[in-house]
């Protein structure tokens, strides 16, 4: 028979350990450095969700990324390939394909708010892991610059962003054979 001393017990103890949870995500999201920054994405992601376009993506990203960058790394060892007088167009088209895919795996951004579990810092940069309000985890790979942040990647669902960039850039070109191939790819 359980006693009224042993109820209070197993109430104390089970508000204990909801405290130290809620307490370790709380304090995750005190010792990240870069803390404002992730939660001001979240909530441009989350704005974005909410638009339900590839363009309120797009926008997102660049106001937290530099996008010419990774749209640079994406090319890999073609980038060599990339005319000069065809940047501004590759640099559109990338633009609406980060876009496309972080509309395509960001809906789980809407509606939510994120709260940092994880923060770690590694030669200069962050890799910061955050849970959304509906559970959806997301990680962001962080770079400091002069006395903000950048965003370098950002996993959505399993998917590193500037990876699958990667992968689908360079494998269109070395399947078509050609820059022009990526093109013919990033405008369909």
């Amino acid at each position: 028979m359980v006693t009224s001393v042993q109820r209070i017990f197993s109430v104390f103890a089970g508000l204990l350990m909801l405290a130290i949870a809620l307490g370790s995500t709380a304090l995750a999201d005190t010792k990240c450095e870069a803390a404002g920054f992730v939660k001001s994405a979240g909530q441009a992601y989350d704005r974005a969700a909410s638009a339900g376009s590839a363009a309120a993506f797009a926008n997102a990203a660049a106001r937290f990324s530099d996008l010419r960058s990774l749209s640079f790394f994406a090319l890999g060892k073609h980038r060599k390939d990339l005319p000069k007088s065809r940047e501004a167009e590759y640099l559109k088209l990338s633009r609406q394909f980060i876009g496309q895919v972080l509309k395509d795996y960001g809906s789980g951004f809407r509606g939510a708010s994120l709260v940092i579990t994880d923060c770690k810092s590694s030669g200069g940069n962050l890799q910061v892991s955050a849970r959304t309000s509906g559970g959806t985890k997301v990680v962001f790979r962080i770079a400091r610059t002069g006395g903000g942040y950048t965003v370098k990647d950002i996993n959505m669902r399993g998917v590193w962003l500037v990876q699958q960039m990667r992968s689908t850039f360079v494998g269109t070109i070395t399947r078509t054979g050609s820059i022009d191939g990526l093109f013919k790819y990033l405008r369909s």
